[in-house]
């Protein structure tokens, strides 16, 4: 059964990325989108972030994440920022020259608060971030961006896909946070992505892939363990960030037990696993990530 398992998660994990043509067409709507908001003097340059360059997306679930970085010094409020961004938009729109039934493109939502939307069929579609440039918080590249509290924290664009390349050679820490991904969009999970992919880095370092489910057990049993507390992270310019899993303790608190069942439900998988009980095996992990997840042995 061992290599049933490994087989039935392997599938799942192919299923879960995105296919080639979404990745074109996002990249796409990117390069337009991007192309016209460059036009704006508001706007200074633009960085992917996020699980598309990170290569941890999820079909159907994860966008492209872009920080614009915006001209002038940051706001005091996000409110501010998201303005400034949404006009930005509007100018880039226009600086097209494309008719205005043509301009559907460029319609967005706000999401979160911290971020615009912009969805486009055959496409993950794209949210935009804002930014500014933070010079004196660390390196040159350094940016201020929204963290889940909405303030601003600096963040060294690349630094996780960087420390990702270095630590992750043969793809299992990448397919272990797409699985936590996976994990909190099927259930409605609030906890940021980022700092599922904190956590999940933090346990690469400290031992390696032995196999993927057993990774993700032992991620959802610290997490129970040790609270959804906040986290440093590792790739902070100044050495002293915290990532936090929600905008406050009290609504972290809220998702505790959503972490603590899907610990149960995963060690009993390894339990069922260990007996050799495949169809329970295939029954945990159902309950875990969805009914597409594969049969075990079938």
């Amino acid at each position: 059964m061992p290599d049933d398992v490994a087989e039935a998660i392997r599938s799942y994990g192919d299923a879960l990325t995105p296919s080639s043509i979404v990745v074109d067409e996002t990249r796409l709507l990117r390069s337009h989108v991007g192309g016209a908001l460059l036009h704006s003097p508001r706007v200074r340059r633009i960085l992917d972030t996020g699980s598309f360059a990170h290569g941890t997306a999820v079909a159907g679930r994860s966008r492209l994440d872009c920080l614009v970085v915006l001209d002038g010094p940051k706001p005091r409020t996000l409110a501010k920022a998201i303005d400034t961004l949404r006009a930005a938009l509007v100018e880039g729109a226009g600086s097209t020259g494309a008719p205005a039934s043509a301009l559907g493109v460029f319609a967005s939502r706000l999401e979160n608060g911290d971020s615009l939307v912009i969805d486009r069929p055959g496409t993950a579609g794209l949210r935009l971030i804002p930014s500014y440039e933070a010079k004196d918080a660390g390196t040159v590249d350094t940016v201020w961006v929204p963290d889940a509290a909405h303030r601003w924290v600096p963040h060294l664009p690349g630094s996780r896909e960087l420390l990702l390349s270095r630590i992750d050679d043969d793809g299992a820490l990448r397919a272990l946070i797409r699985l936590l991904i996976a994990w909190k969009h099927e259930h409605g999970i609030g906890i940021t992505s980022y700092y599922l992919e904190t956590i999940a880095l933090r346990q690469a370092l400290q031992q390696r892939s032995f196999s993927l489910l057993w990774d993700v057990c032992w991620v959802w049993e610290r997490l129970a363990n040790d609270g959804l507390l906040p986290l440093p992270d590792l790739t902070s310019p100044t050495g002293t960030q915290r990532v936090l899993p929600k905008a406050s303790l009290a609504r972290s608190i809220e998702e505790q037990f959503a972490v603590e069942r899907a610990a149960s439900t995963a060690r009993g998988a390894i339990n069922a696993y260990m007996d050799g009980d495949s169809a329970q095996v295939a029954r945990c992990l159902r309950a875990l990530f969805g009914p597409a997840f594969p049969g075990v042995g079938e």
